[in-house]
């Protein structure tokens, strides 16, 4: 099995390098990096060590992004990893031992901080650890867009990540995976993600996405700022923001 690895990005100067000397030191068989038109040194730095790159204006959210990845890459498999998620050493082999099961068809594991921040540790096992397992024992799974693995042919069977939702696109996917196959949640599938979005979010509305979000798609499949399939996909967030 060879593993494709789908990073998207926006002006990610600051942090790409390290994510993708990471997939590269871990032996990630193809990066693709799947750019929304980046004004900084994200697209030289990329070309040190991606595969295949695509860079576009239309590219304008995450979901767009990683279909856009599936598509340009050549892996059975296909994972997802964002530009600020730095992968463990264990993080490839992880994968490849799970797929050797045909009857799964995606996995996650679990998060911890990128930063050097001892506070930040406690909230990332709850979040990213604890709630990840919990949704997916109840059957709704709510795996996270920058540490996930899918088998393609699943990923085309559904064509990949709704872009009619302005977030939530990863757990919507891995709700709607779980009906083809079998999911895991990998301890050694672990990755150290940046805690940006939670400091530019701030804690109001952080614990908004954790408890009105989080409970509104996993039981009735509605994200905020939901859009219903009557209706055009919105413009995203330039900055690529995840739920």
């Amino acid at each position: 099995m060879r593993v494709s690895v789908v990073v998207p990005t926006y002006n990610e100067e600051d942090y790409i390098e390290r994510s993708l000397r990471a997939l590269r030191n871990v032996g990630a068989h193809e990066i693709v990096v799947v750019d929304g038109g980046s004004r900084d040194r994200t697209l030289e730095i990329a070309e040190k060590y991606a595969d295949i790159i695509e860079s576009s204006s239309s590219l304008d959210s995450p979901a767009k992004a990683r279909n856009a990845g599936i598509k340009l890459s050549t892996g059975d498999l296909v994972a997802f990893i964002d530009a600020d998620t730095v992968v463990s050493t264990s993080w490839l082999e992880a994968i490849m031992k799970c797929f050797r099961n045909e009857k799964v068809v995606g996995a996650s594991g679990p998060a911890y901080p990128l930063e050097n921040d001892s506070l930040l540790i406690a909230p990332y096992i709850f979040v990213y650890d604890i709630l990840v397992r919990m949704t997916l024992l109840v059957g709704r799974p709510h795996f996270l867009g920058f540490n996930c693995v899918y088998r393609r042919d699943f990923l085309e069977r559904v064509s990949g990540f709704d872009e009619r939702v302005r977030v939530s696109e990863d757990a919507l996917l891995s709700m709607e995976a779980i009906k083809y196959g079998e999911l895991k949640f990998l301890k050694d599938m672990s990755v150290y993600t940046s805690a940006r979005r939670l400091k530019t979010r701030g804690i109001a509305e952080s614990l908004f996405y954790l408890f009105y979000n989080g409970p509104s798609v996993i039981f009735l499949d509605k994200p905020f700022n939901y859009y219903p399939r009557s209706s055009e996909s919105p413009r995203e967030n330039r900055k690529g923001e995840r739920a």
